[in-house]
């Protein structure tokens, strides 16, 4: 079961909207790797494919991807 109030997953959701391209980048690969406590990030991650930056747009794509199979 995911816990939506996971403080770990909350924090990286607040630095997905950070203003620094490699803090935003490196808060997608986290939660990529956060596995099934971070599905409830996939809403947020998506947000990010419209990031001005190519390198955040392709982690928040590998994140998304790798979250999906934990919901599948």
């Amino acid at each position: 079961m995911v816990n939506l109030g996971d403080p770990i997953v909350l924090q990286l959701i607040e630095k997905l909207q950070d203003s620094d391209p490699r803090t935003r980048r490196n808060a997608a690969g986290s939660l990529r790797l956060n596995g099934a406590r971070a599905v409830s990030a996939i809403p947020q991650l998506k947000l990010l494919l419209q990031d001005h930056d190519p390198k955040v747009r392709e982690e928040a794509r590998r994140a998304i991807r790798q979250l999906c199979r934990r919901v599948a």
